[in-house]
């Protein structure tokens, strides 16, 4: 501790702890990616779809079985009881 910490009364800071459980990503907001300039805004013609939060690319099956399950990964497993 310096002498104006002593003086003054502050005290050091401790770190603050990162909460240890890592939370997944709900792949809420999916973005359609096109191979061609033609086929843009035509979802039914997207090649793939990119999570916006984590970047996460996926074909156009799974985003659409990302989407009809939506609601009941954002509720969560405690929902069910």
């Amino acid at each position: 501790m310096s002498f104006l910490s002593k003086l003054f009364g502050r005290e050091k800071t401790k770190p603050v702890e990162q909460p240890s459980a890592t939370v997944e990503c709900p792949h809420a907001a999916l973005v359609p990616k096109w191979d061609s300039v033609q086929d843009m805004g035509i979802e039914d013609k997207a090649t793939s779809f990119a999570c916006d939060a984590c970047g996460q690319v996926f074909t156009p099956e799974e985003a659409r079985a990302l989407r009809e399950s939506l609601s009941e990964r954002l509720r969560g497993p405690e929902a069910n009881v």
